[in-house]
């Protein structure tokens, strides 16, 4: 049976030991492997760098925990709707609209707010009826026959030119209530 050296410099030291000798001393010297430390420092520095990065990117899309206008604790419904909306929670909303009351220009404000959601949604329908312009007649085939090589192409009976002057005429609709509403 094979032992190792290890093995046999322990058996003599516990033999010392138990004639109640003083065993062997030894000294043991580590070498710090400098270029292994570097890299899991560069690779930490990454690591953290990367991490920083997504937290940066989500930072915008997190409600914090606290109001940063009162510091209050923001765990309501509706300090998560006013964050989103204003930066700040709604017992501060309530404040900002209590001011503009009593300033007397509350209406004006909350005039300026529905006519730029009108705008947003008139720019959300125009975009659409642009995109549903542009595109081109459907072409769909079907594999209806079993020898798996002839195609069907399907045709669809609709009149694509009627539809884009229905579309340019929405287009128009939509242009006329902007205006107004600038």
């Amino acid at each position: 049976m094979a032992r190792s050296r290890e093995s046999v410099r322990q058996n003599k030291a516990m033999r010392s030991i138990l004639r109640g000798e003083t065993p062997e001393k030894r000294i043991i010297v580590s070498k710090v492997d400098k270029e292994f430390q570097e890299k899991m420092k560069l690779e930490r520095e990454t690591e953290q760098k990367r991490i920083d990065e997504k937290l940066e990117a989500t930072k915008g899309a997190r409600m914090p925990w606290f109001c940063e206008k009162c510091t209050k604790i923001m765990k309501k419904r509706l300090d998560e709707k006013m964050w989103y909306l204003y930066q700040h929670c709604f017992e501060c909303q309530v404040e900002v609209e209590n001011k503009l009351r009593v300033s007397g220009e509350y209406d004006n404000w909350s005039q300026q707010k529905i006519i730029a959601n009108k705008l947003s949604w008139i720019q959300e329908q125009k975009q659409q009826l642009k995109e549903f312009k542009n595109q081109k007649e459907p072409e769909i085939y079907n594999q209806v026959h079993p020898d798996g090589h002839t195609l069907n192409k399907e045709k669809w009976n609709t009149n694509f030119k009627k539809l884009k002057e229905q579309t340019d005429e929405a287009l128009e609709h939509l242009q006329k209530i902007e205006d107004s509403l600038l």
